[in-house]
């Protein structure tokens, strides 16, 4: 069951434990009827006292949103009607997502994912082409553009798209968007139907899940491995369940968070489960670009066209703060899109959108991310480095082909919430990849997510020193 819980919340466990099954089933991802999972068994994947499980229970039973009869277990109660989510309302999945009174201690390593090395930005050359745009522009271009993007920038994507992943569409197709995120969205608007349901990886990027969980979609998980999603297990799911899926997200160049590469095969018998549930694949390329062992990856969409979307960003390529991402789309989708888009926030800042289509007309683009691959896999390597002479042996390494981040695998260790705590207290952090499990199954409890791409050598040093002390408790 998709539950988190965050031992640093002033909410006990019973109580975090019974506002999110609540919240599931006032979202429709509970429905009525539904067995929730034996207290015994909740209790185990989520590491607490079974005896916090039933006290989370009994307070759903006395509130009417559980039945349970001796003999049948615990079920959603009858006649709950699910409630849309309120514009602004937090989610208690999310709960401290972008809180900053919970930012980390002066010399604390955090191995956060997905945060590129931002000291390396070409901040003089995107400050030399910005001043360029704003100084050669007509007084005319300054208006509100269009919402599906600058001319110039989807012009210069599609050119980059077919350089570097051999994809081709018309740059028609490609929308820009206030990055990837906003590009998720957009998508999940456009394909919702009634009771939509979206098929996803496991583990998977839980902030992107909510995403697709907030246009009210219901979430089916599907075990991810070292060749990414286990796509022979869709042949598992049940008619009903097929019949309602709107689309497949899949991260197939570097899935995130085990860092597989999704096989060929496997690619091939996603296309025909699209093609025959007529649904979509949703393909985040989350970090692709930065590949370090054998070739290039091709993207998923090039087996199916019509089929795929695929969804981009430039914040782990140059840097969050810009805001720029893309989506490349079926034509038949181009003029619905350009209508939620415009009804979504109009279009994105159309300034640095005209720098950005400069900085890849004149290779810069391309200049920046071999610098950067370059940088990269040398942190990668002394990252290993050091895990292999603290660690020796007693660790494993994947998913650092290509990315920002890796996994590591120390076996027999289990990094539960006073785990972690222990290695705050020693002067590190870092996020298990449990924690972005929707089955919370125990497969991952021993692994960590490392992101290095914005650490230094003396940071992961000390960063990796401590992750050992702290384990040795």
């Amino acid at each position: 069951m998709w539950i988190s819980l965050d031992a640093d919340s002033p909410l006990s466990l019973n109580r975090q434990i019974s506002a999110q099954i609540r919240e599931l089933i006032l979202r429709g991802h509970l429905a009525a009827g539904d067995r929730l999972p034996s207290t015994r068994q909740l209790g185990k994947e989520l590491h607490v006292a079974r005896s916090t499980v039933i006290e989370a229970y009994d307070q759903l039973l006395a509130e009417g949103y559980l039945e349970s009869q001796r003999g049948s277990g615990t079920h959603v109660a009858q006649g709950i009607r699910p409630q849309p989510q309120v514009c602004g309302q937090k989610s208690t999945t999310d709960e401290h997502a972008h809180d900053d009174s919970r930012a980390d201690p002066p010399g604390l390593v955090n191995f956060q994912s997905g945060i590129p090395a931002l000291e390396h930005f070409p901040a003089a050359e995107w400050g030399r082409l910005y001043r360029q745009v704003c100084d050669t522009l007509p007084a005319s271009a300054l208006r509100y553009c269009r919402p599906q993007g600058v001319a110039e920038l989807q012009e210069a994507i599609a050119g980059w798209l077919l350089r570097m992943r051999g994809l081709r569409a018309a740059p028609e197709q490609v929308m820009i968007t206030t990055g990837a995120t906003q590009g998720l969205r957009l998508v999940a608007r456009l394909l919702n139907r009634p009771n939509a349901l979206a098929i996803v990886e496991d583990p998977v990027h839980r902030g992107l899940v909510e995403v697709i969980s907030r246009a009210g979609y219901a979430i089916e998980g599907i075990t991810a491995d070292a060749q990414g999603m286990d796509v022979s297990r869709l042949q598992n799911l049940s008619e009903q369940t097929t019949q309602r899926c709107a689309f497949v997200y899949v991260t197939p160049s570097h899935q995130y968070p085990t860092g597989g590469i999704l096989s060929a095969q496997r690619r091939q018998a996603l296309v025909d489960f699209a093609r025959q549930r007529d649904c979509m694949v949703v393909e985040d390329d989350y970090d692709g670009e930065f590949r370090f062992e054998g070739t290039p990856v091709s993207a998923l969409r090039e087996l199916a066209p019509d089929r795929g979307i695929y969804i981009g960003s430039f914040s782990k390529i140059l840097a969050p703060a810009l805001r720029l991402g893309f989506a490349l789309i079926p034509p038949d989708m181009v003029r619905p899109w350009a209508e939620e888009k415009q009804y979504t926030d109009v279009h994105t800042d159309a300034l640095s959108q005209r720098t950005l289509a400069a900085f890849i007309s004149s290779g810069g683009l391309e200049r920046h991310i071999w610098r950067m691959c370059k940088l990269y896999k040398g942190k990668r390597l002394y990252l290993l480095e050091c895990l292999r002479r603290h660690f020796g042996d007693s660790f494993t390494a994947s998913g650092q082909a290509a990315g920002l981040h890796l996994v590591a695998g120390f076996p027999g260790i289990l990094f539960s919430d006073k785990v972690l705590a222990a290695m705050r207290a020693q002067g590190v952090r870092a996020v298990p990849v449990e924690h972005h499990s929707l089955c919370r199954n125990g497969a991952h409890a021993h692994e960590l997510i490392l992101g290095y791409a914005h650490l230094s050598e003396q940071s992961m040093e000390r960063g990796v020193q401590a992750l050992k002390e702290a384990l040795a408790q």
